[in-house]
């Protein structure tokens, strides 16, 4: 997987691949999400998507992938900042 320079400040080659793809989709550009899916394989993204990190996706991104994949994230899935 191709690791774009924009989210340098939250992801690096040694970030695992499941949390560089959530960021991405969380954080990331139009741009860094298009080099995402040339990088990354659908099982990829859909591993991320289908099993999130818990605690991982901002309110946005959750959204975001809800209406593109058509998956239910859990609650648990979202930032908490309690």
């Amino acid at each position: 997987m191709e690791y774009t320079s924009g989210l340098a400040w939250v992801a690096d080659k040694n970030t695992p691949e499941k949390t560089y793809v959530t960021r991405v989709l969380n954080l990331g550009t139009w741009e860094e999400w298009q080099a995402l899916k040339q990088s990354a394989s659908r099982d990829q993204i859909m591993d991320a998507v289908e099993h999130p990190l818990k605690g991982q996706w901002t309110k946005k991104g959750k959204s975001f992938v809800e209406c593109v994949f058509h998956r239910i994230l859990p609650d648990e899935a979202l930032i908490s900042y309690a």
